[in-house]
């Protein structure tokens, strides 16, 4: 965990964090109630996920980091501009902090190292999307996810040369592969330095 995350989570919740000591002016307090908290499970998710991993893990850590994103614009919502809002609802691509691109620290978990914010925000909606799509009783369409197999689709020269040739399992993404670890390892980096940036933010503000 981001080492700035880690000591505003120790400072606002005890060395536990939040899961347990909560603030709260409702009686129902025994539950996560801010992004930081999230970010915490969202951690312990993502520690679940392997090239293949177990169906439950993976529906777990695609539905929190799902979550993650719609508690942050929300959360923050004050101290964040309508573009980045705009974005972390899918009707913008230009809103993320121009500081993010240097947030993925380990970028050879990108399919390639260029464009690295449209490798964030296809991550963060490879996410929304597979959640949407899975939260009913039968599998509904779901904008940009073609397919999600432990095969990859090989279908022109950008796919031969940027696809993970490790075992895994594949969401194809708007004609793009990528792996579920390489969703993992590019938002286990990106959430935790958004928050914090945010967390700032917001102390200043």
């Amino acid at each position: 965990m981001d080492l700035a995350v880690r000591v505003i989570l120790q400072s606002r919740y005890g060395a536990k964090s939040g899961l347990v000591k909560m603030s709260s002016n409702m009686e129902i307090n025994y539950i996560i109630q801010e992004p930081l908290e999230l970010l915490e499970k969202f951690l312990l998710e993502a520690e679940k996920i392997n090239s293949i991993p177990d169906k439950n893990d993976f529906f777990n850590f695609v539905v929190t980091a799902s979550v993650m994103s719609e508690w942050i614009y929300k959360h923050y919502d004050k101290f964040i501009t309508d573009d980045f809002k705009q974005t972390m609802k899918d009707k913008s691509d230009s809103g993320l902090p121009i500081e993010s691109e240097n947030w993925i620290v380990d970028k050879t978990c990108l399919p390639n190292q260029v464009q690295v914010l449209r490798h964030i925000l296809n991550s963060i909606r490879i996410c929304w999307h597979t959640t949407n799509a899975t939260k009913h009783y039968k599998w509904r369409t779901s904008d940009g996810i073609n397919s999600i197999s432990t095969e990859a689709k090989i279908n022109n020269a950008y796919d031969y040369f940027f696809t993970s040739v490790e075992e895994g399992l594949f969401i194809r993404y708007r004609d793009e592969n990528y792996s579920i670890e390489q969703v993992k390892n590019i938002l286990v980096q990106f959430y935790p330095k958004l928050i914090s940036h945010l967390e700032q933010i917001k102390q200043k503000g």
